[in-house]
């Protein structure tokens, strides 16, 4: 057994992702992995589930890949006594550690090859909340309408942005009604997004273009109007964050009759190193031959139409070489946009400047200018519009 995939290196690992946790605002899980860690030190039942998927490598995320799986287990009925201890079942956190630890040590004696088989299911964590500084990103191209391309979409969620009503009031009337011109998309929409604004929102906001037509790309895509995959999907939206799983019920049934086309590529993935939040997408290689990422989305700006390109959290999980690639083919696209047929490509990622946070970045062409729109939490709580727009 490799140092990296010693008891002592998963420990390391669930109390760094405890750390995440909290930060992030789930106290559950911040708790749970903290009392995981000693255990999974002291090589207890939880690293018996563990061991035989021990090698995985940090970046991934395999504490959450377990906890994932629990989570799964409870939604679908078939671990009650862990469900009672989870408010997203209905349940209530138990207060004393003692209590919790209990409870996860009954669910390891009673599903224990489940969990380890678990481990082998990517995190497909579709944060619809980073939709907020995705359509800041579009409503600040000006375009129209436009085709909408997503790398790494996972499930496709934010390929609907449009469908979800995005609130970026800075003010209220006395009734608490926000200003309809600082509202993006769908003001009906079930799927109300309002980030604590750190800035003021542009004036004026813009709107977004029409969106003629969805396509995800993802080496795993996820189908969440199947029963699995929107199992498979709430189970890695922590359980204590009700309002997080609650959006994604909303998304998921906006997602039923808005239609997208999702499309799986080769494994893009081969980071070593977990991302902020632990948020993260893998897969293992398929048997068939699929279409390499740079290729297709070549093959999809061969016709010159007005596109948007976006992504979220995903540029860390490509391989160097790869996204060197597809950065030449949009930027080989780019050098071909017209005015009547523009090209830009909005990227939520980790801010270069203080990784706590996201920035939104956007790039547009035929101008090929690149402008900072507004920084970000990973999970949206906040937005941070960017008055004075950065550009370089």
């Amino acid at each position: 057994m490799s140092a990296a995939s010693s008891p002592l290196d998963w420990a390391g690992r669930c109390t760094q992702q405890a750390e995440s946790c909290a930060e992030l605002g789930s106290p559950l899980y911040g708790r749970l992995l903290s009392l995981l860690a000693t255990e999974v030190a002291q090589t207890g039942p939880t690293w018996e589930v563990i061991a035989p998927r021990a090698e995985l490598r940090f970046g991934q995320a395999g504490p959450l890949r377990l906890l994932g799986a629990a989570h799964r287990l409870a939604l679908s009925g078939a671990a009650p006594s862990w469900a009672r201890v989870l408010p997203s079942c209905g349940g209530q956190v138990p207060s004393r550690d003692g209590e919790l630890i209990s409870a996860w040590s009954e669910l390891v004696r009673t599903h224990g090859q489940e969990l380890s088989e678990g481990l082998d299911c990517e995190v497909q964590t579709n944060e619809v909340a980073r939709a907020a500084g995705l359509a800041l990103g579009l409503a600040s191209t000006a375009f129209s309408s436009a085709r909408l391309v997503e790398l790494g979409c996972s499930a496709g969620l934010n390929l609907r942005l449009d469908q979800f009503c995005i609130d970026l009031a800075s003010t209220a009337d006395s009734e608490g009604v926000s200003s309809s011109s600082k509202l993006l998309g769908d003001p009906g929409s079930t799927v109300r997004l309002s980030p604590e604004l750190r800035t003021a929102a542009p004036h004026p906001l813009g709107q977004l273009p029409r969106i003629t037509e969805r396509i995800g790309i993802d080496p795993h895509p996820l189908d969440a109007t199947t029963e699995q995959g929107r199992l498979q999907l709430l189970g890695f939206v922590w359980p204590d964050q009700l309002q997080r799983i609650e959006r994604c019920k909303a998304a998921i049934e906006i997602a039923s009759h808005v239609p997208a086309l999702l499309i799986q590529t080769a494994l893009m993935q081969s980071a070593d190193s977990l991302g902020p939040g632990g948020l993260e997408q893998t897969a293992t290689r398929p048997a068939v031959a699929l279409p390499d990422t740079a290729e297709l989305l070549e093959s999809l700006l061969a016709d010159n139409q007005p596109t948007v390109i976006q992504q979220s959290i995903v540029w860390q999980y490509i391989p160097p070489e790869l996204r060197w690639r597809i950065t030449a083919v949009i930027e080989a696209a780019g050098r071909r946009a017209t005015p009547e047929a523009p090209l830009a490509w909005v990227r939520f990622e980790p801010d270069e400047w203080d990784r706590r946070r996201a920035a939104v970045w956007l790039r547009t062409w035929p101008t090929g200018s690149d402008s900072l729109v507004a920084q970000v939490d990973y999970h949206g709580r906040w937005i941070a519009p960017q008055q004075a727009i950065s550009t370089r």
